[in-house]
Order: C-alpha cells, then sequence, then structure tokens
C-alpha cells in the first residue's frame, strides 16, 4: 500500500481522522506497513509487546489457549488497533493474532507511539476510551477481546427495563455473541423484581446481589440465564458498580445497563464515564424534552467524550412524526439516534434490529457508483441480495447510483424499482435540448419533476433504510452529503451532470453531480460507520470503452463530456476499492452509458457480478 491509500484510509477512521496534516504525516513517519499472508500469525500469546497495531486491510483473528486447547474469540475489522493493553501495560500479550486473508497492517514501535501521543492529548483521549472496552486477562485464559457497556438513561422505568432486555435479544441475535442485561435496584425500588419477572422464563424468586456484600466468586449464583443473561443489582454500594462491570467485562461482550435517573445528580461518573454509549430514552412531550435537554447538556460540559456516546433515543412517536421529529431535535439540541412509534420496542423490530446492528458493529453498507445507464445494473445487484437475504443497514450512492439507493431505501419493491428507473431513463433519453444553454444543454427542473412524481413528499425521515446522497458543492469544491429533507431535491442535485444538467440551487450552495468527487462513495459509509462495506462499481475499463466506441462508429456531444469526467473519476474510484471489502464490478461490454433503453440488460449484469460474489458477501 502506498502512502496516499494509508492517509485515505487514516482520515476516514476514528480516532485517526481527527489528526491534521501535519500530525498524520508524523504518524506516518514513525510508522511501517507489512503485508501478512494467509494463515501467517503476527504476533503470539505469551510474546513481548513491542508494537501497536493497526489493520488497513483484510481480517484478523485473535486466539487464546484455553484447557490446551486454540479458542478464536474474535475477528477484528479494517481500522481496528490492537495489542494497545499490552503495551500500556508493559506486559505480554494475552492473545495470538494471525491474518486470516491477505492484510495489510500498520505497526508503530512501542516508545515512538507513547511519545506521540504525549503530543497529542485530544487523540489520547480515544485510545483511553479505546482500553477501557478491551478486556485484560487476570486469573483465567482471555475469552473475550473487547466488551462494550451500553447505559441507558431516562424518566420512565418501565420502557427501559422493557428497551434494554428486548435490545439485548437483538444484539445476541445478530452477533451471537455473549449478552448480559443489568437491572439495577434502588433501595427504596421494593417491587422491581416483580416488573421484571415478566422477562424470564424462570417461575422462582428473583435473587438481587447486594453491591454492598459483592465479592467476584459468588456473582455466578445471582445470574439468571435466559434469553439473555439477567442480573439484579442492588445500589446499596455505589462505589462497587465499577468493579461489578469489569468483572463483568471478562464474561461478556456486551453489558447493557440502566443509569438511575435519579443518581445522575450525585454519582454521574460511576455510572456514566463506564458506557461507550449512553441511550437517553425520551418522550416527544415538550417538557420533558427540555428537562432532558438540560440533562445532556450536563453531561456534554462534565466530559467532553460524553458528546459522541450519547445516542437519543424517542418513544411513542406519532405515525406521521417528521414534524415532532423536527421539533424534538431543536428543544434537544442533539441529533435523533433512533425512535419508536410505541413504548414497546418490540413494536418496532426492523428499528431494534438497526440499533442492535450498529452497537454489534456488523452493520453492512452498500455503496451504488455513478455512471449513467450503466447504474441501471445496480438494480441487478440489489435484487440478488434481496433474494439472498443479505441485510444492507445503510446505503449510499452518487447520480445515478443516488436514484436507485433511494428507490431501494423508500422499501420500493424490486418491480416497482425497475419501473421508475426505467421511467427516469426515458425521460432523461427524450428531454429536448435547449437552444442557447447558460448553465446546462437540459433544464434541471424536466428530470426533477420526474423523481418529484415518484417520491413526492417523501423525506429521509420516511425512509426504511438510512440513505446518504452525494452531491458536489460547486462554490466550496467539495463533496456534499445530502439527508435531510425533501428526496425528490436532493436526487436532483446529485445527477445534475455539469455541462448537460443545470445546476441546482439548494438551500445556499450550488450543488451539481455527485460523481464529480464521489463517484463510488465508500468513504461516506465509512464515515457513517458502517464495519462492512460492499461497492457496486460500474465503471467500464478501458478496453470496453474502445470496443463501445467501435461497435458505435460515431461520439455524441454527451460523450466527450462524460467520458471526459469518467476519466478524472478514475483516481476517486481507485481509492473507494481501497476501503470495500467486497467490489461487485459487473461486465458492461457492448453497452454504452446514454443507452437507457437497454435497462434490463443492465439489470441481468448487476445479477450476474453479484451472483458470483455472493458466497464472499455471506462470510463477511
Amino acid at each position: 500500500m502506498d502512502v496516499h491509500e494509508i492517509k485515505f484510509i487514516f482520515n476516514n477512521t476514528p480516532p485517526f481522522n481527527k489528526l491534521d496534516k501535519r500530525q498524520l504525516d508524523k504518524l506516518i513517519n514513525i510508522s511501517e506497513v507489512r503485508e501478512y499472508k494467509n494463515g501467517e500469525i503476527i504476533y503470539s500469546e505469551g510474546g513481548m509487546a513491542d508494537y501497536l497495531y493497526v489493520l488497513l486491510k483484510g481480517r484478523v483473528a485473535l486466539s487464546a489457549k484455553v484447557d490446551l486447547k486454540e479458542l478464536r474469540i474474535g475477528i477484528i475489522k479494517r481500522g481496528t488497533c490492537f495489542g494497545i493493553i499490552s503495551i500500556f501495560a508493559e506486559g505480554k500479550h494475552s492473545v495470538t493474532t494471525s491474518s486470516i486473508e491477505s492484510s495489510f497492517i500498520l505497526r508503530i514501535r512501542k516508545e515512538p507511539f507513547k511519545g506521540f501521543l504525549k503530543k497529542n492529548p485530544l487523540i489520547s483521549l480515544d485510545f483511553s476510551l479505546m482500553l477501557s472496552q478491551r478486556v485484560q486477562a487476570r486469573f483465567k485464559p482471555k475469552t473475550i477481546f473487547q466488551s462494550k457497556k451500553i447505559g441507558v438513561i431516562g424518566n420512565i422505568l418501565e420502557s427501559k427495563t422493557d428497551y434494554i432486555y428486548n435490545l439485548g435479544r437483538e444484539i445476541k441475535e445478530q452477533t451471537q455473541k455473549k449478552v448480559i442485561c443489568l437491572q439495577v435496584v434502588l433501595p427504596e425500588d421494593k417491587d422491581l423484581g416483580i416488573k421484571i419477572q415478566r422477562f424470564t422464563d424462570s417461575k422462582d424468586k428473583i435473587d438481587v446481589l447486594s453491591l454492598k456484600s459483592f465479592r467476584e466468586g459468588a456473582v455466578s449464583k445471582y445470574i439468571i440465564e435466559n434469553k439473555v443473561d439477567l442480573l439484579y443489582v442492588k445500589l446499596d454500594a455505589k462505589d462497587n458498580f465499577l468493579s461489578l462491570l469489569n468483572f463483568l467485562s471478562e464474561s461478556y461482550h456486551f453489558i447493557l445497563y440502566r443509569i438511575p435517573y435519579d443518581l445522575l445528580r450525585g454519582f454521574l461518573e460511576d455510572f456514566v464515564n463506564p458506557a461507550q454509549q449512553l441511550h437517553f430514552l425520551m418522550y416527544p412531550q415538550k417538557q420533558e424534552l427540555r428537562k432532558s435537554a438540560y440533562v445532556l447538556q450536563k453531561l456534554k460540559e462534565i466530559n467532553p467524550l460524553n458528546q459522541g456516546k450519547i445516542k437519543v433515543v424517542l418513544m411513542e412517536m406519532p405515525t406521521h412524526h417528521r414534524f415532532y421529529l423536527d421539533k424534538s431535535h431543536k428543544l434537544i439540541g442533539h441529533p435523533i439516534y433512533a425512535s419508536f412509534s410505541s413504548c414497546r420496542c418490540s413494536d418496532n423490530p426492523e428499528v431494534l434490529t438497526r440499533i442492535a446492528r450498529d452497537i454489534g458493529e456488523v452493520s453492512l453498507g452498500l455503496a451504488l457508483g455513478s455512471g449513467g445507464a450503466y447504474g441501471f445494473s445496480h438494480i441487478g445487484v440489489l435484487k440478488i441480495l434481496k433474494k439472498e437475504g443479505v441485510t444492507i443497514d445503510i446505503i449510499c450512492g452518487s447520480s445515478i447510483g443516488a436514484v436507485i439507493a433511494a428507490l431501494w431505501a423508500a422499501g420500493f419493491e424490486i418491480s416497482d424499482v425497475e419501473k421508475f428507473a426505467k421511467e427516469i431513463g426515458k425521460k432523461i433519453s427524450s428531454v429536448q435540448v435547449r437552444g442557447l444553454p447558460l448553465r446546462g444543454i437540459i433544464n434541471a427542473k424536466k428530470v426533477g419533476n420526474v423523481f418529484k412524481r415518484i417520491f413526492k413528499n417523501l423525506t429521509f425521515d420516511d425512509l426504511k433504510c438510512p440513505l446518504k446522497i452525494v452531491a458536489f458543492d460547486f462554490l466550496k469544491r467539495k463533496a456534499a452529503i445530502l439527508e435531510e429533507g425533501l428526496l425528490y431535491k436532493a436526487l436532483s442535485t446529485s445527477c445534475a451532470l455539469p455541462g448537460i444538467f443545470e445546476p441546482v440551487f439548494y438551500k445556499d450552495a450550488i450543488l451539481l453531480d455527485g460523481g464529480i468527487l464521489s463517484p463510488l462513495p465508500t468513504k461516506v459509509l465509512l464515515n457513517y460507520g458502517a464495519n462492512r462495506i460492499i461497492a457496486s462499481n460500474t465503471s467500464p475499463s478501458q478496453d470496453n470503452l474502445l470496443r463501445e466506441y467501435e461497435r458505435r462508429g460515431k461520439f455524441h456531444i454527451f460523450d466527450f463530456i462524460f467520458g471526459s469526467i469518467e476519466t478524472m473519476q478514475q483516481q476517486f474510484i481507485q481509492q473507494a476499492l481501497t476501503v470495500a471489502d467486497v467490489i461487485i464490478h459487473p461486465d458492461l461490454s457492448g453497452l454504452s452509458w446514454i443507452e437507457f433503453d437497454r435497462m434490463s440488460e443492465f439489470v441481468k449484469r448487476g445479477e450476474e457480478a453479484a451472483f458470483k460474489r455472493i458466497d464472499i458477501i455471506k462470510n463477511l
């Protein structure tokens, strides 16, 4: 991998994306990159810790010896740092790491890295947070690489109980990892055990662990083994709560616990600091939102790291909730993470699944590239993914890719996606060229009206799947990510190919085709937390282009415009491919980017290309 590829990955991977150009150059100067072959060991359990490692590309498995057998305890993803505990604790490695495919890994020697952190305290805070998630082996072999703690805050006890339990079940379902739900009992909560009884299959009396008499060896007898493990904790010695969390971290990948609202004032740090995420449950009522906004502000003032931890979850949202979301956002002053139509989370299983996959770091993102009629092949890709039961958690597109992504995210059936895409392509093909263009040959409103007729007043908040649309901000000369407002307006901007379509005046910006700077928007998915990325790349090869021009025998004015832009896009596409886990590249030979009337052939090519990669996609 060259320096440009490394910088591209680091610029889109936390916590390294906080570094400025000078800092990033210094970090790369004290680093080295090695390629490890499939099966090659990076470091062994019991070996001395000399480096911090960062996985740039590939897959790395972690294993440890348990009862003289090698047990795999996890697989780490691109951008993950490992070997952290060993270099900071000045100890030996507690696991063995090995490459399970051809992997590129950046290594930084221990002492230069520690020196770098001292000079860059901001990123040092992120590493401290990362350390709190990693599990250090103590009295038994290490079987958990990383434990994530989720604290749940909210005024209404019953909603929090329901949320914690159902979310825990869904996390276990999506990740197949060990989950425990802690129900914290205040001394005055006499009947909490009765309220929680309905979440267990057992009819026996619930035993509550008293923190006053907390002993590590005695915890197991209080754990109720259920669909997810449950533990009720009496908060009569708050100082032991962190010790309990650290103890459970050795056995559970995910720990969900209730933060008592009444204790926020006096014991905030004991409950908030250990959490990697803080889910704040609230109802969309003015008084409730204002009270919650005050608490959120205090959380941010006490510790700036809490800003990134907080996830606002709205309960009992009306069916037509766009107005309420907008009003709630303004009152809270913090982004809305998720919303449920009732206080029963099970009434919105798709929302619960999305949250669980995000927490479990198994979310799958799909990037649909630009390319005129070539983009119709994305429909074939989606057809195969749906047929094979592949869940897409977030989708992003540029230009024609944005159109297909929006149709999918809006929940249209594949047959409707094909029908509407054909209608859009027909309009682009038949639109009349104006006599003396000032800004573009084709009036953007012509195609915009088609988008409006299809999507009507749908907004990003109405979608079944999170969607990001990429456009080009002409004045700022950078990519613009559109994720709010009316869908048809956002699509009009992303499809405004320079010289062909008029630019779109959107709010205070002049926006053009998203494919100019981001023809394959994998980078956007990386920034929005997708853990695994599929790239549907419709950029034709040079040989295919030459054969296509020979077949047609003549050039169109649009060919010169599109071809020039497509040539400049190649470097961006190659960069984008470096962060994709799976690349689907349909064979587009014999087809032209302007042949919108051959949609069925494009769709078929997309299906064929996706089917060839489906086993690899499932293995992700």
